[in-house]
């Protein structure tokens, strides 16, 4: 635990602010007070500042998997809520332009209220997020890592993948792509892969995880080369 807390605007954000966004903006600080733990960062975009095409303000937290032996590690994910006129929407946001992508819909949240009861609604739905099992899917050939993908290890659900086609099985790419696998222009999916080899566990209760019987638990990584994608 630490005595800092989320969602504290900065005094030229709070020049930007209406008095529901700096109401509901307290509310949220007093309400996640518990949740503040090291690694999780918040943000708070006034809808005066803000580029993700709604009048509302954003209360956002993001997390990235930082034991990779690079640099910067792993973002994983950006999720929040959109405040607006005695309701909140809430889920997976662009990790730029902060609006709500539809991506990860087991995410999803609407609620109306009061500003109280909207600051109780969104802690309690950001303290089930940060509960949730991630784990890291890890695909070898030849003893090389040749995919990974992070997911919310409940639902299945992709939050950061990578493909090496240098050194996938040969032929593999293809197959995956033809099957439908696929986002974009080639950005192959790993849900459409075989089987994954090992996973590693990342964050949250594992305790509500659902692996599949044949993947191997491991409890430290090799490495892993190639560029992330969603």
């Amino acid at each position: 635990m630490t005595d800092r807390k989320w969602f504290i605007p900065d005094p030229e954000e709070s020049a930007d602010m209406t008095a529901q966004e700096l109401a509901f903006a307290a509310a949220l600080s007093e309400a996640t007070a518990g949740l503040v733990t090291p690694g999780v960062s918040d943000l708070l975009i006034p809808a005066a500042e803000g580029d993700h095409g709604d009048d509302t303000l954003v209360a956002s937290l993001s997390f990235s998997d930082r034991d990779t032996g690079k640099k910067y590690g792993v973002g994983l994910i950006d999720f929040g809520v959109h405040f607006c006129a005695g309701s909140v929407k809430g889920g997976r946001l662009h990790n730029q332009l902060y609006s709500l992508t539809g991506a990860t819909p087991s995410l999803a949240l609407e609620a109306s209220g009061t500003i109280d009861e909207l600051a109780d609604q969104t802690a309690r739905w950001f303290d089930a997020v940060l509960r949730r099992p991630i784990v890291l899917y890890v695909w070898l050939n030849d003893g090389y890592a040749y995919a990974a993908r992070y997911a919310f290890a409940d639902t299945s659900e992709t939050l950061a993948q990578l493909y090496n086609r240098g050194i996938a099985p040969k032929g593999q790419y293809e197959q995956v792509i033809a099957a439908g696998h696929v986002h974009g222009r080639g950005w192959l999916q790993t849900a459409g892969l075989p089987t994954p080899d090992v996973y590693v566990p990342i964050r949250g209760d594992l305790a509500a995880a659902r692996v599949p019987a044949a993947v191997v638990r491991a409890e430290q990584r090799g490495p892993i080369d190639g560029s992330w994608y969603e």
